[in-house]
């Protein structure tokens, strides 16, 4: 299932294991992601598995394999709260810093940075 909100979508995604579950993030959220992630699977008494981050087109994709803490599967039913507990967490966050043009040549300390539109 789909969750889309502001810039992020969170979605579990069906693999034939059956006992993990992949989790898929994907936000332009960067900073303190994994971290606020975490925290909340973890109040949902989610045992993070394994995780893998990587950048795609300028975002953050976070795989994250779950079970519950007694290692039983998701069921599909909680699968939804685990996904909206997921995006609040995401979307509450401050956006990241935002990105400057430098140019090729060395900066100086008192060097003016422009900001990116």
């Amino acid at each position: 299932m789909l969750r889309p909100m502001r810039n992020t979508v969170v979605r579990f995604v069906e693999s034939g294991s059956g006992i993990l579950s992949l989790l898929e993030v994907e936000t332009d959220r960067g900073r303190g992601l994994f971290g606020r992630v975490s925290a909340a699977l973890f109040l949902m008494r989610i045992q993070l598995v394994r995780a893998e981050s990587k950048l795609e087109r300028g975002r953050r994709v976070e795989r994250l394999w779950l079970v519950e803490f007694d290692g039983a599967p998701i069921r599909p039913n909680r699968r939804l709260a685990v996904q909206d507990e997921v995006l609040r967490a995401v979307e509450s966050a401050p956006p990241g810093p935002r990105a400057y043009l430098t140019s090729s040549r060395p900066r100086r300390l008192d060097d003016e940075l422009e900001p990116v539109a």
